[in-house]
């Protein structure tokens, strides 16, 4: 992802609990937006970078009369993120104390480096070109009743894919990719399926994994492991187990 270093200023403020030093970033446009992730200033939203996918959906939800606090919010839940528009400074500030500071952020412009879709498939027969094709894809798996179907997860990277595999089948993983094009990749999980974490395993580990992965402890979470962990185990009478990966740009 893009970064851009901005020459900002920090100032005192003063609150019942003595003085402390922030960064509200006075400087920024309307069009630009510093997004605070756990507090911290993380990523920059800029308007003016109007041809990006991300920013053509939020300013889709700005249009259809949805605050951008809200829509921030809601994106930072959507990928396990406590996200805010907000500096949430507390207090008054001091005449004349600026700071000259220099803060790192990233453009959020895409989340095809936040956000992969995950989709588990279990079948008899493995035809590449439906695995890679969406319209395809969804045709044989969601409307063909001879298939079960497919169980969709979400990894923020290749790296978080693989810790949420290794929790899953309990084992180091080495993937082997079958085939991919520049929206999918499809890889064979055939040999790894057996044995899949218990519930009872999934209590113990889930902590770590949550940890590991810094992602949002809620029962969003628990219930994504819980559902690909059961649809693994209804599925063992199929011949293959498949997974396929698709970087999303678009919310």
């Amino acid at each position: 992802m893009e970064t851009v270093t901005l020459q900002t200023e920090s100032f005192l403020f003063e609150s019942s609990d003595g003085q402390f030093r922030r960064i509200p970033f006075y400087e920024l446009s309307i069009d630009e937006w510093i997004i605070f992730e756990n507090g911290e200033p993380k990523y920059l939203l800029d308007f003016n970078r109007r041809t990006k996918p991300l920013v053509q959906d939020l300013s889709v939800e700005l249009n259809n009369g949805v605050q951008l606090e809200e829509s921030v919010q809601k994106l930072g839940r959507f990928l396990g993120r406590d996200w805010t528009t907000n500096h949430n400074i507390g207090g008054a500030e001091i005449p004349n104390s600026q700071q000259t500071e220099t803060v790192t952020v990233t453009y959020l412009d895409n989340l095809s480096d936040l956000f992969m879709d995950v989709y588990f498939v279990a079948t008899n027969t493995i035809d590449l070109n439906i695995l890679l094709d969406e319209d395809k894809f969804i045709k044989a798996f969601v409307t063909d009743v001879d298939e079960q179907g497919f169980e969709a997860v979400y990894a923020e990277n290749q790296d978080d894919f693989i810790r949420m595999l290794t929790l899953i089948f309990k084992q180091p993983i080495t993937l082997t990719e079958l085939i991919s094009n520049n929206d999918r990749e499809v890889y064979d999980l055939t040999n790894l399926r057996q044995p899949c974490i218990t519930f009872d395993e999934l209590e113990l580990k889930y902590e770590q994994w949550i940890e590991e992965s810094k992602r949002e402890n809620s029962m969003n979470q628990y219930g994504m492991i819980m559902s690909a962990v059961t649809y693994i185990n209804n599925s063992v009478d199929k011949q293959y187990l498949i997974v396929i990966t698709e970087r999303r740009k678009h919310w």
